[in-house]
């Protein structure tokens, strides 16, 4: 964490995939998630996806951007499926409701943007 007079000013997170990978390393069968960061601005989560699971509709209380960062997901959203590869990244608005599917072991990152309100709503 670097400060100033003014407060935080920067906050290292990780330095790279591998230090992400080797924090969550996943769980067979299931969605992992690990949250990365939180502060008032932002909540970073890293989801690692088995080939068997996925992420039924569900909406964020906040606008999210996802980042595939390993393998591909199929993400629904407005009634239309979106096919994301590593580096495919993704807008969705507040309490929109979006589903998350992987085409085999994958990873993305999640970034609430507006964290305050804290709970994930099916």
């Amino acid at each position: 964490m670097h400060t100033s007079d003014d407060g935080v000013t920067a906050t290292l997170i990780t330095t790279g995939f591998d230090q992400i990978r080797e924090r969550n390393p996943g769980k067979e069968g299931r969605v992992a998630p690990a949250r990365l960061f939180s502060n008032d601005d932002v909540r970073v989560v890293h989801m690692v996806f088995d080939a068997d699971s996925e992420l039924t509709e569900h909406s964020a209380p906040s606008p999210i951007l996802v980042q595939v960062i390993e393998g591909r997901v199929r993400f629904d959203v407005e009634g239309h499926s979106h096919d994301l590869g590593p580096g495919g990244m993704i807008h969705v608005a507040r309490s929109m409701p979006h589903a998350v599917t992987p085409v085999g072991p994958a990873q993305i990152l999640v970034m609430l943007l507006d964290p305050r309100s804290q709970i994930h709503q099916r």
